[in-house]
């Protein structure tokens, strides 16, 4: 298992070694791409650690904080004592509700840029089918000062974090943006996101459980294991413990364990059983597994005890190191 310091270094040597070959291909005579800057935003859901935000390599990316009401009090992501009044509030049944961010917010952030410099924007989100953010996102986009376009990702967490990383690092290298969203599309297809809660409360009370509406009755007494099917949160299987549930998230994350992979961890409430699943996960790595708090925002809908598990192929540079 790894701390995410650990996986940030890892991240950073790839870009490091990116850029040499880069540096290279310029010294032999190819040129340097034209195209002018893009520039990347995405979501709160998409958990990427402040201080990941906060490095150098992060400079073309926005992360928009997602707005989550706990009681009568309304809070943004990065809000200091909102993670501690969401557990407290959770723990005691207090309603808690969640929602998109304004076209507004989305409108100042696309403004920011363009007047920074960037020629484009590339809004990666979370999945249409959990939140009305990728309809705010493309309101503002067509009054941006610059081209924005908006990627539904059918998905969240680290493993939509992971997607726009491998995003930003690209732009950063000048690829240019039919590219971008070629890899996008493609990386997206090919995350995975699995996870199990201690019950389905949470997750039936902000109406995210869809067609398993029908199903609480015969999960009363289970622990569902999930997953992100269409967009949409949809039933893999059911255990009887929550060490049944962990054991069915190793298998999923390592059945494909041919193919090199990108795994990390997600808990909420429960550290040490998630950097124990990390260190059950991480010889099936190709990077060390980073353990990341559950956002708020997801955190919300679904509980504490919440762990899981995303997955995300290599990137081909990163198979070509």
């Amino acid at each position: 298992m790894a701390d995410v310091a650990a996986w940030q270094n890892a991240m950073l040597t790839h870009v490091r070694q990116l850029r040499s070959a880069q540096s290279a291909r310029f010294r032999f005579g190819l040129p340097p791409s034209r195209k002018g800057r893009t520039a990347i935003v995405t979501d709160s859901s998409a958990s990427i650690p402040a201080e990941v935000l906060a490095d150098p390599l992060a400079k073309g990316l926005r992360q928009v904080p997602m707005p989550v009401m706990v009681g009568e009090n309304i809070h943004t992501e990065g809000n200091a004592d909102l993670l501690r009044e969401l557990q407290l509030a959770l723990a005691a049944g207090t309603s808690v509700k969640t929602s998109r961010p304004s076209p507004g917010v989305f409108s100042a952030v696309f403004q920011e840029l363009a007047e920074s410099g960037y020629e484009q924007i590339i809004a990666i989100h979370i999945s249409g089918k959990l939140s009305g953010t990728v309809e705010a996102a493309r309101l503002a986009a067509r009054e941006s000062l610059i081209p924005v376009t908006v990627v539904d990702s059918q998905t969240t967490g680290f493993a939509l974090g992971t997607v726009v990383l491998d995003a930003v690092i690209a732009a950063g290298l000048r690829v240019g943006p039919e590219q971008l969203l070629s890899s996008i599309d493609a990386a997206t297809q090919d995350s995975a996101v699995y996870f199990t809660v201690p019950n389905l409360e949470q997750l039936r009370r902000g109406g995210r459980i869809g067609a398993m509406a029908g199903l609480l009755g015969t999960l009363l007494h289970v622990k569902p294991v999930l997953t992100l099917d269409d967009g949409m949160v949809s039933l893999m299987d059911r255990e009887r413990s929550i060490s049944k549930a962990t054991d069915r998230l190793v298998d999923l994350a390592t059945e494909n364990s041919g193919q090199p992979e990108r795994l990390a961890v997600h808990g909420f409430g429960n550290d040490p059983a998630a950097h124990e699943l990390a260190g059950r996960l991480q010889d099936h790595s190709a990077l060390p597994v980073p353990v990341i708090q559950l956002p708020a925002v997801l955190a919300a809908h679904l509980g504490l005890g919440a762990l899981g598990v995303t997955l995300n192929p290599l990137t081909t540079a990163q198979r070509d190191e």
